[in-house]
């Protein structure tokens, strides 16, 4: 499968302590990967360098077939927008906007005209299972796993080519969290995104048919957990940070 996410010796300091120390990981296009580890491993700093919120100190990060070294700050910006959708633990809604108003944020940062917002943002609650929901609701009034599943709905109404999740279900109890993890699996069957996760939940590893393993800012092991093209899954090896 042709990669959606390449990621070269990449390195990362804060002052002088490296967070990632040599990563070099390829995630092919369409595929549900999984990044598990320690806290202080190195996980959400690898997703947000793969994002493009953070850069590397070096090495070279390709998403979609841009290499986002190359790019302005303004240019990155706005391919983050256009290409990348973001789920966060804390939900990250705006309490004073309706549903509707949170899901259509990243189109309103694009200049989409008013309709063409509102009908692509109830289109993306329908597809997370929300359609039979008020949009006019404040996410005060909904529960937690489906304040995630407006939060995913956000991040997936521009149609981005790629998600990264950063411990979707660590404030949810185990009945949501499954309703989150089937809702992104339907999202990458319909939509055929890409999907990065942080999580410290090794139940969830069932969800992912890859996953990744860090320890101190380096990949200590890869295993594909669902094989390509059929026959006995074998582990990928271990992966030695430089």
């Amino acid at each position: 499968m042709e990669p959606e996410v390449v990621v070269r010796d990449v390195v990362k300091y804060y002052g002088s302590y490296p967070a990632l120390r040599g990563v070099t990981l390829e995630v092919p296009r369409g595929a549900f990967q999984c990044i598990v580890g320690p806290s202080g491993s190195g996980k959400t700093t690898l997703l947000h360098v793969i994002g493009g919120i953070e850069r590397p100190s070096g090495g070279e990060v390709v998403v979609a077939g841009v290499r986002l070294g190359e790019l302005s700050d303004d240019e990155l910006a706005e391919f983050r927008n256009r290409n990348v959708g973001f789920v966060f633990q804390l939900f990250h809604l705006v309490p004073r906007m309706s549903v509707l108003e949170n899901v259509e944020l990243p189109l309103v940062l694009q200049g989409s005209p008013r309709e063409e917002r509102h009908k692509a943002a109830l289109e993306a609650l329908q597809m997370v299972g929300l359609g039979h929901i008020d949009p006019r609701k404040r996410p005060a009034e909904l529960s937690g796993g489906e304040q995630q599943r407006v939060a995913i709905a956000r991040a997936i109404v521009t149609r981005p080519r790629l998600v990264l999740a950063d411990e979707p279900t660590g404030n949810l109890d185990s009945e949501s969290a499954r309703v989150v993890m089937e809702t992104f699996l339907k999202l990458r069957s319909e939509l055929g995104i890409t999907i990065i996760m942080v999580t410290h939940n090794l139940e969830l590893l069932g969800y992912c048919d890859r996953y990744a393993r860090m320890r101190d800012g380096r990949i200590v092991e890869t295993r594909l957990l669902v094989p390509e093209g059929g026959g006995d899954v074998e582990p990928a090896g271990a992966v030695r940070g430089h």
